[in-house]
């Protein structure tokens, strides 16, 4: 008699162990393997602490959500652990936080780095989540704008002129934007996938 022993768990995968996030990941986890990535050792520790607790299967890896090769090495662990069922993304910064630039590279650059690399090990029949804002849809990009957006490569995003010259402003204008942007992401993954 084979038992099963949970040995193939679909993978949950996090980016940005806040409270959002974990919230979400307790909604879904129940049975599941959890993946917690985050720029905090401190708190990756807390939070899988709390989850192991709670019966949770859990592994913790430190990524830094800024750079490309951190969040593609946290893909390839997710897919590593098994098939990645769910991939949450609540890294990011509020204009509150921080300057327009650290919120163009994180918001944006950052979440485009999450999107390329979970579009590629994400099993089928998966679903992602990328926390964004309803201020995606307050700064209206023009079409043409837009689809410049969606032909460039997400390395080279803060080279484009309207990243430059507008998104730049302030803090404010530059979280809209990269909302917005991240929107566009996802659904250009979601067509080319």
């Amino acid at each position: 008699m084979i038992f099963d022993r949970n040995e193939k768990k679909e993978v949950i995968a996090l980016l940005g162990a806040g409270s959002m996030g974990t919230a979400i990941v307790r909604r879904i986890a129940a049975g599941r393997k959890i993946l917690l990535g985050d720029i905090s050792e401190k708190n990756l520790e807390k939070v899988s602490h709390d989850f192991q607790y709670c019966g949770y299967d859990v592994e913790t890896m430190i990524v830094n959500a800024l750079e490309k090769d951190s969040v593609e090495a946290f893909a390839q662990k997710a897919a590593v652990l098994g098939n990645v069922m769910y991939f949450i993304d609540t890294a990011g910064a509020s204009p509150h936080q921080t300057n327009s630039e650290h919120i163009l590279k994180l918001d944006m650059v950052g979440t485009g780095y999450a999107v390329d690399a979970f579009g590629k090990v994400m099993a089928k029949g998966s679903a992602g989540l990328i926390i964004s804002s309803q201020t995606g849809y307050m700064y209206p990009i023009p079409y043409e704008t837009e689809q410049e957006i969606l032909t460039t490569p997400t390395e080279k995003l803060m080279e484009l002129p309207f990243i430059k010259e507008v998104a730049m402003q302030n803090s404010g204008l530059a979280y809209m934007i990269a909302k917005r942007i991240n929107h566009l992401q996802v659904m250009k993954a979601a067509a080319t996938t």
